[in-house]
């Protein structure tokens, strides 16, 4: 009986700590979110913008998700890293640029003519301006 107990009690902490960590950090990193910002904008997501910024940034996510719905756009070498901090906010600075396509004329968007400011919201990093 002692023996049941003490696998079950093993099973039940390895299952606490297995849902413990699905459910932290679910966005990844500050780097992360940013990549799947930047994904969500060239799909005109508009869904997934917002669910990946801060209350406050909610609203340029509508308005940058718009931004490209009219055209083909694509993430050409974007990557992305920490670049340091300010005040709260972790800064991400990213490479690459965006590819957009409209009447047959290509145009790029470079990444890297800001960084991201992102913070910790609601247990998640998320998107909330540009420095």
């Amino acid at each position: 009986m002692k023996q049941q107990l003490r696998i079950l009690f093993i099973a039940l902490f390895g299952l606490a700590t297995l849902v413990a960590a699905c459910q932290s950090g679910g966005s990844g990193s500050a780097a992360q979110t940013v990549q799947s910002y930047l994904q969500a904008r060239v799909q005109s997501n508009v869904d997934t913008m917002i669910g990946l910024s801060c209350a406050s940034w909610e609203a340029q996510a509508r308005i940058e998700a718009a931004s490209f719905k009219s055209m083909k756009a694509t993430l050409d070498n974007v990557a992305c890293k920490d670049a340091g901090t300010d005040g709260s906010a972790t800064l991400v600075a990213c490479t690459g640029k965006i590819v957009t396509t409209y009447n047959g004329e290509s145009r790029d968007w470079s990444v890297s003519d800001k960084q991201f400011k992102v913070v910790q919201d609601r247990g998640d990093w998320r998107m909330c301006g540009y420095k």
